[in-house]
């Protein structure tokens, strides 16, 4: 044989066999297209439906039908979509402020001219319910609908979704809607006009049963029962929720301790035991905590700078140490502790604080470093992000604490103690005292401060022997009625955000200069306006937690109330709107609460029971 025959009989061999690897190839590719992942396919089917929906809703809109049409429209396109936002809320957050963001303006990634419109379902409902006029608003309903059904067709065009849609994500994806139904659904916080939260939640819960079933055999091999047990955890919150036609008269409490903190626990344990995994990276809560409530359910650490400078006991020691020694300050006369005193639970008890020199009242009232460490924004203005920012700004601001941290460094290196123990809290460092190791110390003291065991927390827990009936009360009114929890989220009752408590939000309120309400007028710091220079920011400040109330006032921003009784007032009667006073961009809602003196008295007796001291001791 030849060798030229030979090398045509080598190389025909070759292409066919590169023709079969190809062809088998090309088939898997096809059969994998013809079958694709379930949750992938459940997805689609869930978007299909609420384009479906929403261009019903469209057509009523350009048709000018009655607003009773118009709302029955606006209600499924909503229960509509939060069968789907099990999947958007977690895995298109971007798309998600075009769905069913906030009913306010915003800036687009903090570029402070470019202020966006309201978008999306929140927006229509303002439309619908707070300009019920016929006629009226339904050309704006229509135009937000169309920019809706747009986002919905680019969902619809992303490709291969198969990454996506990875089991920990999907059970995570899950478990941030359970997070949600208990910290925002049942607040109402995305249905405050329409009131329709309730029955929105129990769909949430209905489609996470849906997915659920397409693990029961991989749950039922591994957890003999386990898939029952969940399934009727589930079945019973949904129940619950769809029997409770009264928004105000909910009892939320009960719910909480009752219904979504045993499923809550059920679905966590469920995970575990089938082996499902966690998403990779830092979280903000604790992924094998049974209860988002559990002193330890949230993650210290990921409101911190990198790992290296994690918190442990070495270094709070020594952060202790510097926090009440006055060697920060330029005079060497003012502590932090001076100002952040434990037995005000880390306030000073004035209306603001005087100046280094005492001299003047600087403009805003000193808040608690309880829980400080639990937010992503710091200083009322939200101007810094981690605690170590923060405290560099303190102390060089010449009213504060006039000093240097350069300088402070070379303080602490003469000193006869602090070097061995920052050698012993900073093993890795070649130089252990800097300006960031004073900063990070002091911060990781901070982030001790953790007050998360009060009477309510161990009452949600199940001692229900740690909460009276008018507490209990009040705890429904402030989910409820009192709209408290709308912007205080459970379970830190400050203003970061669920499920992913990743965001610190700011509110305009309209507070007053003094408490002349015939002579009223608005407090002149411009607040984060100041930092971002957005004019929607102007008069916003951080939204600061309520645990400990108790013990913090006075209160607001300038400490311009003494009681929590004021307080109460204020809201109740819709912030600045109700004293004449409210800057346009005002975002607490104008119309007032209709809260009774009773109502009133029982969510104050519900906030003192969020005071916990142990961290005090």
């Amino acid at each position: 044989m030849k060798s030229s025959e030979v090398n045509t009989r080598g190389k025909n061999t070759i292409l066919i066999v590169l023709f079969i690897i190809v062809t088998c190839l090309t088939s898997v590719t096809t059969l994998h297209h013809k079958t694709p992942n379930p949750i992938e396919a459940l997805y689609k089917s869930r978007l299909s439906d609420l384009r479906n929906r929403l261009e019903s809703f469209k057509k009523a809109a350009d048709q000018k039908e009655d607003i009773k049409a118009l709302k029955s429209e606006f209600l499924l396109s909503r229960i509509t979509y939060k069968k789907l936002a099990v999947f958007t809320d977690y895995f298109n957050e971007y798309e998600t402020r075009f769905l069913n963001g906030p009913p306010i303006s915003r800036i687009e990634s903090e570029v402070a001219d470019r202020i966006l419109a309201p978008e999306g379902f929140q927006a229509i409902e303002e439309l619908i319910y707070n300009e019920p006029e016929k006629g009226t608003s339904l050309p704006g309903i229509s135009k937000l609908i169309s920019s809706m059904l747009e986002i919905i067709t680019r969902l619809e065009k992303e490709p291969d979704l198969t990454y996506k849609f990875k089991d920990e994500l999907v059970w995570d994806a899950i478990r941030s809607t359970l997070v949600k139904v208990m910290t925002l659904s049942i607040a109402g916080f995305d249905s405050q006009t329409a009131i329709h939260s309730l029955q929105e939640a129990s769909a949430s819960i209905q489609s996470i049963r849906e997915i659920l079933n397409f693990y029961k055999k991989e749950i039922s091999e591994k957890i003999p029962g386990g898939f029952n047990k969940l399934e009727t955890l589930l079945s019973k919150c949904s129940d619950h929720l769809n029997a409770s036609g009264n928004f105000n008269k909910f009892d939320r409490l009960s719910f909480l301790t009752d219904y979504m903190n045993p499923l809550y626990s059920c679905f966590i344990e469920t995970r575990i035991g089938t082996g499902i995994d966690v998403p990779a990276g830092r979280s903000s809560v604790n992924y094998a905590s049974p209860s988002i409530f559990d002193e330890d359910a949230f993650n210290i650490n990921f409101y911190s700078p990198p790992e290296e400078y994690w918190v442990n006991n070495e270094r709070i020691d020594l952060g202790k140490k510097i926090f009440y020694d006055p060697i920060l300050s330029g005079t060497k006369t003012r502590s932090c502790a001076s100002c952040h005193q434990p037995d005000k639970a880390f306030t000073d008890g004035l209306v603001t604080p005087y100046s280094l020199d005492s001299n003047l009242r600087l403009k805003r009232n000193t808040p608690t470093l309880l829980n400080s460490g639990f937010q992503t924004k710091q200083f009322y203005d939200s101007r810094t992000d981690i605690l170590e920012n923060q405290l560099a700004e303190v102390v060089h601001n010449t009213e504060e604490m006039d000093g240097s941290l350069k300088k402070s460094v070379d303080d602490l290196k003469r000193s006869d103690s602090y070097p061995q123990l920052f050698k012993k809290a900073y093993p890795k460092e070649k130089d252990p005292i800097n300006t960031f190791t004073v900063a990070n110390a002091i911060a990781s003291y901070v982030r001790s401060l953790r007050s998360l065991n009060s009477r309510f927390d161990q009452y949600v827990r199940g001692d229900k022997s740690k909460m009276n009936e008018k507490e209990k009360k009040g705890f429904n009114l402030f989910m409820g009625k009192g709209k408290c929890a709308t912007c205080h989220f459970l379970p830190l009752f400050n203003g970061v955000v669920p499920p992913l408590y990743a965001d610190t939000e700011s509110e305009v309120l309209g507070v007053p200069a003094s408490k002349d309400k015939k002579n009223a007028i608005i407090d002149d710091d411009p607040g984060k306006f100041l930092f971002t220079g957005s004019v929607i920011h102007k008069y916003a400040f951080k939204t600061p937690t309520l645990r400990n109330i108790e013990l913090t006032g006075p209160y607001m921003h300038n400490g311009v109330y003494s009681t929590l009784e004021e307080v109460m007032e204020f809201y109740n009667n819709g912030g600045g709107k109700g004293l004449h006073i409210a800057p346009e961009n005002q975002t607490l809602p104008f119309d007032k609460l209709t809260l009774s003196k009773k109502e009133i008295r029982q969510i104050i007796s519900f906030m003192k029971t969020l005071t916990d001291t142990t961290a005090l001791q």
